[in-house]
């Protein structure tokens, strides 16, 4: 090969070289992060779509609960079995003489709560990449109910510790054709007792003080329990005028919500908490329930809602599920609250089902197993995917 041809060797090399990186810097530049990848990722590869669903709505509560004789409740002075009983302080760990019962117990009714989530993809496309965060029984110190068990039908990602005890679990589902359903269950086995707080040694002069401790979130406002709401604040004092003990207070607050408020399941006021509650005079479980707690946090009583589910007669009979049966939850959704004091703990109190009885039935007792509690804070259920559309349905029910 002569010089001449070298050069033009040389040349056309050069040109190539040049017109490789261009190529090469053109690519990496692109806006298309998926032009390396295989054609079946390229065709995956979408915007992620986010969906959240909230949790049931309230119960109907508006049958007349049937009042019956209550059984006896057993005394409890210590420590239980923890396979058998809520866990606790004992009388000597809150500093209460010996033999001071702190609650008289029922006996314990067990309780197989599932919890159904079923993912559907109804669009024409696949959809891959789903993380669905499911909120759970949350980690609850109330003693009238122990989670005994706990298991999953898919194995969770991780399981999420949230504010106030909430518990959220993330599954993932790797991928739905269209039309598939993919179905995820929690089950739960619980013991509720009837309880009922020994309230008499308490003295009447006690009030909370700092002491013991509480979730600094228990005292604070709110969305739905503006208890710094200078209304809520003034009502607060003209209730408790005069009292001296949190208890006392407590009562007076419990009294003043089930003679105040009118329970209306068409109210306007409806599932709009505690000031809407004051300024309407009506609503129904969750405004009932706010209104008090609300009220406590105004005086400096800790207080919280609970959320779960509860028997509208107030018996807990209609929970006894037969083995192989199901009982589904829809429509029996509720709200009650509970007030802290560090002699007695957290204390029930149920202001939407005392309205039947005035006697106080349902302040510091649960008389019957009829309540499941869930959560303090509920949550969103949050699914995130790509491709194809999602629906979620999501169920609650008791089994055999």
């Amino acid at each position: 090969m002569n010089d001449k041809s070298v050069r033009q060797t040389e040349k056309l090399v050069l040109i190539a070289t040049i017109v490789i990186f261009v190529l090469l810097f053109f690519l990496r530049t692109s806006s298309n992060p998926f032009l390396f990848s295989s054609p079946a990722r390229a065709k995956t590869a979408r915007l992620v779509k986010a969906i959240e669903v909230g949790p049931p709505p309230s119960y109907q509560e508006g049958q007349l609960p049937e009042q019956e004789k209550e059984s006896p409740l057993v005394a409890v002075t210590a420590l239980p079995d923890e396979a058998t009983r809520p866990l606790w302080e004992t009388a000597e760990l809150l500093e209460l003489p010996a033999g001071t019962e702190l609650y008289s117990m029922g006996q314990a009714s067990r309780r197989n709560f599932r919890v159904r989530v079923q993912v559907s993809n109804k669009g024409k496309a696949s959809s891959s990449n789903i993380r669905i965060d499911v909120p759970l029984l949350g980690n609850l110190d109330s003693p009238y109910q122990v989670l005994l068990k706990e298991s999953f039908s898919h194995k969770p990602l991780a399981i999420n510790e949230l504010s106030q005890g909430s518990r959220t679990a993330s599954f993932s589902i790797p991928y739905l054709a269209p039309g598939e359903t993919e179905t995820i269950v929690v089950d739960y086995s619980l013991n509720v007792f009837p309880l009922t707080a020994n309230l008499s040694g308490l003295p009447e002069t006690y009030r909370y003080g700092g002491q013991g401790y509480v979730d600094p979130v228990f005292l604070m406002p709110a969305d739905k329990i503006e208890s710094n709401h200078p209304e809520i604040v003034a009502m607060a004092r003209e209730i408790a005028s005069g009292l001296t003990s949190d208890l006392e207070k407590a009562r007076a607050f419990f009294s003043f919500v089930i003679s105040y408020l009118q329970y209306d399941l068409n109210s306007p006021n409806r599932n709009q908490g505690a000031l809407s509650a004051l300024r309407g005079r009506s609503g129904v479980c969750e405004d009932f329930a706010s209104l008090f707690v609300a009220l406590c946090r105004a005086e400096g009583i800790p207080a919280r809602l609970v959320n779960g589910y509860a028997d509208p007669r107030g018996r807990g009979d209609m929970w006894n599920v037969a083995p192989g049966e199901t009982l589904s939850l829809k429509g029996y959704r509720h709200s009650w609250a509970e007030f802290y004091t560090p002699r007695t703990g957290w204390i029930p109190v149920d202001p939407t089902l005392n309205i039947y009885d005035r006697n106080l039935t349902y302040f510091a007792s649960l008389p019957r197993a009829s309540h499941l509690a869930q959560n303090y804070q509920d949550q969103n259920m949050r699914v995130r995917y790509q491709g194809g559309q999602l629906t979620v349905a999501w169920g609650e029910e008791l089994t055999g």
